[in-house]
């Protein structure tokens, strides 16, 4: 502890003795409401000493303070340590005095400010000694700043932005995007009938699911979008990254499910709704009118729940909605059958299975490929309904086949992401060869490199259980995506599909034939099947064989038909 001059009048024998002095400096800092300490000019300011209102303040006493030379950085909070202990470095290197301020983790847990002050202490010739100061609890301080914070940027009732909060995020989103083609989005929220809720059920209620609502608004943004209450029941929503219709329409569509969800009350299950309106521009007050305008549009349309405000794109969004509704009520109405498209073994020149297409029956439109229903299917999650329905209804096919030959035919059938993820697929699997009695290792399930890029923890273990129950694995289109060959390490593949772009060219561009020879030497030397898609010609089909590929399958082969339609004994090509 480093001494402190005392000025004294009177003769040698009041002089108090240097232990006297001692007591008394220590009497009077113990006195302080702060804490004062002498730590050593290294890199983690380790203590020589700290006053006792240290212990109070982070629940840590001075003898630990004394003994352990890396407590302080330790407490550092994980945002303030690099910032404070290169402070601390300056201050030693520089002899310049230390101000800042900082939080530190008590021992219970708690955040705790502290203002620290600290000047280097130096002997008679000049040489630094330690560095010398106080830390000043300012805990209540900042809070009361970020309190105040929170009442002028936040709605106390959802913690959402409020509406000046919201008008300050929106002319930041309209100022970075201001040369975006696509300008700014804003999507302007209303709840529908909400007066009704507060005149039944009174405004107690309503602030509760004004609360809930908030909340759930808040889930379903993407990171970085601004949620905003702007007063009563209504919200808005800035999206804040570059952003097309179809994101802004996915935004909605999730705050739709989202804010539809029913709430729980005391007088039972509360069923709420909202309008959204949608608008891009490059002007703030612009921006807020059109979205509200396009607002009201939306009440017009309740059965999609969302407009634009420009018209083309209000078309097109109902057209969409229309669509889904068509899709929806086509799989209760079995308007859907399968194609099967055959799969060759070049080595015997036969058919030793097929893969299953599913297409559309529209009663108005006429028959729809996969390209016009399935990513809407998938979004919705449709997909899961109507896979479990392919899948079904192939492994039936197949069984059929079986007798029919007298020998194995394996079946293909294409799997979503969402189908992945759905908790009950590996049931649909164990069903669709139960009431198929289809062998499992006859069924392959193909998946593309988005859906395996999708994939988590509990996709690779679901893969990893139908892979054990003897279902084949086969990885499609492979070479269109970005990281083929990890997943050929990651996942269980038994089959691998080279995409038909590797195929189409190969009789005409050698830098494509050297390409397909390089991707069938790599599933050699991984021991996997390979199968060729999009053969067309017969110098395609000579050209794959000769580079030692088992397995093709395109229209050189037949297209894809309805069993009725399909020859079964041979393989004619086109």
């Amino acid at each position: 502890m480093s001494a402190v001059p005392v000025a004294f009048r009177g003769s040698d024998d009041d002089r108090p003795t240097p232990d006297e002095v001692a007591r008394r400096y220590r009497t009077l800092i113990e006195q302080l409401p702060l804490v004062v300490y002498v730590d050593e000019l290294d890199a983690v300011s380790s203590n020589i000493f700290t006053s006792r209102q240290i212990e109070p303040l982070l629940g840590y006493s001075v003898e630990e303070w004394a003994s352990e030379a890396d407590l302080f950085s330790r407490l550092l909070h994980p945002d303030d340590r690099d910032r404070v202990l290169a402070s601390h470095a300056h201050t030693q290197e520089t002899h310049e005095p230390l101000s800042l301020e900082y939080r530190l983790i008590a021992r219970d847990g708690r955040v705790v400010w502290l203002r620290d002050e600290g000047v280097v202490v130096l002997d008679e010739h000049g040489q630094p000694l330690h560095l010398q100061g106080y830390l000043l609890d300012i805990t209540r301080e900042r809070e009361a700043e970020i309190q105040l914070r929170q009442l002028a940027l936040y709605d106390p009732l959802t913690g959402l932005a409020n509406r000046a909060f919201f008008h300050e995020r929106l002319r930041h989103a309209v100022m970075l995007r201001h040369d975006d083609e696509h300008g700014t989005g804003l999507l302007y929220i209303d709840l529908d009938d909400f007066k009704g809720i507060n005149d039944r059920w009174g405004h107690d209620l309503g602030d509760d699911v004004l609360h809930e609502i908030g909340r759930r608004i808040e889930q379903s943004v993407r990171p970085g979008d601004t949620a905003a209450r702007l007063g009563g029941d209504e919200f808005a929503v800035v999206l804040t990254e570059p952003v097309t219709p179809e994101d802004a329409v996915g935004v909605a569509e999730r705050l739709l499910e989202e804010i539809g969800k029913p709430l729980e009350s005391g007088s039972g299950a509360l069923y709420t709704s909202a309008s959204i309106g949608i608008a891009f521009g490059s002007d703030d007050e612009t921006l807020l009118k059109e979205a509200d305008i396009a607002m009201y549009r939306a009440k017009g349309h309740p059965e999609i729940g969302y407009a634009f405000f420009e018209p083309k794109l209000d078309r097109v969004a109902v057209e969409r909605s229309q669509r889904i509704a068509e899709l929806r009520e086509g799989i209760v109405r079995g308007e859907f059958r399968l194609d099967y498209q055959a799969v060759v073994d070049l080595d015997q020149y036969e058919i030793i299975g097929y893969e299953a297409l599913v297409r559309w029956e529209h009663p108005t439109a006429g028959e729809l490929p996969p390209g016009e229903f399935i990513p809407l299917a998938e979004e919705t999650g449709l997909i899961v309904g109507l896979g479990e329905w392919v899948l079904t209804e192939a492994c039936t096919e197949a069984t059929r086949l079986c007798r029919l030959h007298g020998r194995p035919m394996h079946m293909s059938v294409n799997v979503s992401a969402r189908q992945l993820h759905h908790p009950d697929f590996l049931r649909h699997v164990h069903r669709a060869l139960d009431s198929s009695a289809l062998l499992p290792s006859l069924l392959t399930l193909e998946l593309t490199e988005s859906t395996l890029l999708a994939s988590d923890e509990r996709v690779a273990q679901t893969l990893q259980t139908i892979k054990e129950l003897g279902v084949v694995l086969a990885l499609d289109d492979f070479g269109t995506g970005y990281a083929s060959l990890s997943y050929l390490r990651q996942f269980p593949i038994d089959v691998v599909k080279i995409d038909r772009s590797f195929t189409a060219n190969v009789a005409s561009e050698d830098g494509d034939l050297v390409l397909l020879k390089g991707i069938i030497d790599l599933g050699h030397a991984l021991e996997l099947n390979l199968v060729a898609e999009g053969i067309e010609t017969s110098q395609q089909h000579t050209i794959v064989r000769k580079l030692g590929c088992q397995q093709a399958q395109g229209f050189y082969f037949g297209r894809p038909s309805h069993p009725a339609q399909r020859d079964l004994d041979a393989v004619s090509p086109v």
